[in-house]
């Protein structure tokens, strides 16, 4: 977790009030001097509200702060609404990049991105793998990343698969349901890499205190696993009845926005950092004791 550093670093982070922002913010508001960035004015202290879209308030923006580092979390990670709205999803996910890039031109940057810029069809996608996005959403994360690539030598990608905490949505719905003794149906061949949150963080601060000039693109997740039986493995630690997690297949339902395997592996992450993997089990298990 977290470690105390002698001399504060100073910390840009954007997306804040979000979730991936507010772990950050969460975790490290004593380990770096952290000012947060909105769009609104929010009760966040120190936070600035800025429109990272338009150009000239990430001007003022910098007039005001000289950061060490941005780590990039602001975005929209909804894929119904950006697939539908391709235009907004750009100008929040990728111009939001491109005007820090501009305005920070030598500052470290740290863009949080997805397993979604994946094509979804074999899993186990590794950090030099090609990237092939198959939704707006995924594209838009594509753009940035090679745009960062592009422009700067200060650089780095972080993605991540689906994050979780106690506070996590499929977690939340799980809770919920197995609670009041509901079924569940989750899918047996729906696969993908979810990152507990303590990896996440480890990476991340790996990432700012030890950066790799070398090495600019990284994945924190966890194992590989379906749909299925990481719910089974969450009613296992919480003591609820795992037959109220049933089988379904992906296939036969045909959801949106759900591929066949879309996990990523992180062996060269782990091993250039000097960091290890938690597994499911283990963390979900933590979770339930917290």
């Amino acid at each position: 977790m977290p470690k105390n550093t002698t001399t504060k670093k100073k910390i840009l982070l954007t997306g804040a009030t979000g979730y991936v922002g507010g772990l950050i913010l969460k975790n490290f508001h004593e380990t770096w001097e952290i000012i947060s960035i909105s769009r609104k004015t929010t009760n966040i202290t120190p936070s600035i509200a800025c429109d990272l879209t338009d150009k000239k308030y990430v001007e003022r923006l910098a007039r005001l702060v000289k950061p060490d580092t941005i780590i990039h979390a602001a975005g929209n990670k909804n894929l119904a609404f950006c697939e539908s709205n391709p235009h907004q999803a750009y100008a929040v996910n990728v111009e939001t990049t491109l005007n820090l890039l501009a305005v920070f031109p030598d500052t470290p940057l740290i863009y949080i991105s997805s397993d979604y810029v994946f094509p979804g069809d074999r899993g186990n996608y590794r950090e030099t793998d090609p990237i092939a996005p198959q939704t707006v959403y995924g594209r838009t994360k594509a753009c940035a990343e090679l745009a960062g690539e592009t422009l700067s030598h200060h650089f780095i990608t972080l993605r991540l698969s689906a994050l979780y905490d106690q506070q996590a949505t499929f977690l939340g719905f799980l809770q919920q349901a197995l609670s009041a003794s509901k079924s569940v149906d989750c899918f047996t061949d729906a696969y993908y890499s979810p990152t507990y949150h303590t990896d996440f963080l480890n990476t991340l601060e790996c990432l700012i205190e030890h950066p790799l000039g070398h090495r600019r693109i990284f994945h924190a997740c966890g194992q590989r696993i379906s749909r299925y039986f990481f719910a089974r493995l969450y009613a296992r630690a919480h003591g609820f009845d795992e037959a109220l997690i049933r089988p379904a297949s992906r296939v036969i339902e045909n959801p949106p926005f759900l591929f066949a395997d879309l996990s990523m592996e992180n062996t060269l992450t782990r091993e250039l950092l000097d960091l290890p993997i938690s597994p499911h089990k283990d963390a979900l298990i933590n979770l339930a004791q917290q």
